[in-house]
């Protein structure tokens, strides 16, 4: 015995002060020390896992022929024997299966099964909790399990406990951790999410439509809005979609968390897969730190598409994946995200067109077209003119200190009768043109002054805005960027005036 326990000595001292990452080695090490030093069979060493019921054999020594896979949960082949051993009970089988109760029928299979003939169990108990247990067993003999040597185990056991306790307590430090980690990676995705939203907001916050058209929008948004299904906002540049996906979220039951936007045509065509999905660090060149995607910030919220079209081709099947299938992998990531995300999307392209053309996927797009909704232009809505006007006018008065009490009845209706190619966003910008170069009460409003080809009958709309553009830019020489660029005049971003001008087929003119 004094052998023994020094052998026991000996191995509690290699758990003195030991890392949690070194306690999984030093159990398998002591395990094969003990079974050599008895002369017996086989050692397992079990963990009672989260949910403290199911038994998982985590560690174990063999010197014969151990008949089942490492990680089986115990349960299932020795139910009784895990109950005893998890109210800390010592269970001693010195002579199987007559040992055994004429109740424990698995206990007696597994024992007649792989010719197991004598076992003992002992808890692995810290502060009245069971961590786990180690189990002794013979196949070749019967084992006489003496009181002294189970008190031995006994004490093996504590130093186990402790070293399990150690371990499992650093595991939940660490899961702890990487919780807060990706807590706080969240928050401050969300916070700059939110940062950039308030940033580029229109101060148009609300939704004028007393016209029949508008009317019919807001009724079919009322419809959809209390669904999960998908809705394609389709519309010229500068409609409102965003303020009405903003609607559709607002009156959904996902209401109380933030929608999440994407535009797809801001982004250059290499960041979105990151953008959209996330990625590790590390997953790419410059990728210095974990980034949390805009699917990921949208679970059990609402993730705006901005302009659609713009989707690059080869990045539309891993997209149609997650709307599918709910799930993708971050970049760089072996582990999958579920998410429950609720899409809006939006464009001012002919998606149907683009099917046909190929450069847009028709899964994708029938995934998409669930419920669509057609934003009507602004010249189909003119009676929403006057009251938009003012809606502009009292949001800008605020910041630049005005007072405007009247606009003249001459320049309303010249309003009213202006065609507006560049719909709300146009208006807008020469509303807010007149208050910088108008002072006093009244505001004195000129729209820009119609083209010649405006008044000409028969022609499409595309013409219309294909000759509008080809005005501006002779305005300003060819320049799009920049102040005063055709650009800012007619209040598109350079990347979407730039395709605009290659979908009308106008180049720049000389200068």
């Amino acid at each position: 015995m004094m052998a023994f326990e020094r052998l026991l000595f000996e191995i509690s001292s290699k758990f003195v002060n030991i890392p949690a990452s070194e306690v999984d080695q030093e159990i398998n090490d002591a395990i094969r020390k003990i079974v050599e030093f008895l002369g017996i069979d086989q050692s397992v060493f079990g963990e009672f896992k989260d949910n403290g019921h199911e038994l998982h054999i985590s560690h174990g020594y063999t010197a014969h022929i151990w008949p089942e896979n490492p990680g089986i949960i115990l349960n299932s082949l020795a139910p009784n024997i895990t109950l005893r051993l998890k109210r800390g009970e010592v269970v001693n089988l010195s002579r199987l299966p007559e040992d055994l109760p004429p109740s424990w029928k698995e206990e007696r299979l597994y024992a007649e099964r792989v010719g197991l003939k004598s076992c003992v169990g002992v808890s692995l108990k810290i502060g009245g909790s069971v961590l786990g247990v180690i189990i002794f067993e013979s196949y070749r003999r019967y084992q006489n399990w003496t009181e002294a040597s189970i008190q031995h185990m006994r004490l093996l056991a504590q130093v186990f406990a402790g070293a399990l306790e150690r371990k499992q307590t650093d595991l939940k430090l660490k899961k702890a951790f990487d919780k807060i980690q990706e807590l706080s990676e969240r928050l401050k995705a969300e916070n700059s999410y939110l940062k950039e939203t308030i940033s580029s907001e229109n101060r148009y916050s609300h939704i004028i439509g007393q016209s029949r058209a508008m009317g019919e929008v807001l009724a079919r948004i009322e419809q959809v809005a209390s669904t999960s299904a998908s809705v394609l906002l389709m519309g010229e540049t500068g409609t409102g979609k965003t303020m009405l996906a903003q609607l559709v979220h607002t009156l959904s039951r996902r209401s109380k968390k933030t929608m999440i936007k994407v535009n797809c045509a801001a982004l250059p065509a290499n960041l979105l897969e990151s953008e959209f999905f996330g990625h590790e660090k590390g997953a790419f060149t410059g990728a210095v730190s974990k980034k949390i995607g805009r699917f990921e910030l949208a679970h059990d919220s609402t993730l705006f598409l901005d302009e659609i079209g713009e989707l690059p081709l080869d990045l539309q099947a891993k997209f149609l994946r997650v709307l599918d299938d709910g799930e993708f992998e971050p970049l760089g990531a072996s582990r999958s995200i579920r998410v429950d995300v609720r899409i809006v999307a939006a464009t001012n392209r002919d998606l149907g067109h683009m099917v046909q053309e190929g450069s847009f996927r028709s899964d994708l797009y029938y995934r998409l077209n669930v419920y669509p909704v057609q934003v009507p232009p602004l010249r189909e809505r003119k009676e929403d003119i006057p009251e938009m006007v003012w809606s502009f006018v009292r949001q800008l008065s605020k910041s630049m200190g005005r007072d405007i009490r009247r606009i003249p009845e001459k320049g309303m209706e010249a309003m009213v009768r202006y065609p507006w190619p560049g719909n709300i966003r146009e208006l807008k910008n020469v509303v807010e043109n007149a208050m910088i170069s108008n002072q006093g009460e009244s505001l004195w409003l000129h729209p820009p002054e119609p083209p010649v080809f405006a008044e000409r009958e028969g022609l499409s709309h595309e013409e219309i805005q294909r000759q509008h553009i080809l005005a501006t830019l002779k305005k300003t020489q060819g320049r799009i960027k920049g102040p005063e660029g055709a650009a800012e005049i007619l209040m598109l971003k350079p990347s979407t005036l730039y395709s605009k001008m290659k979908k009308l087929g106008i180049s720049l003119p000389k200068r």
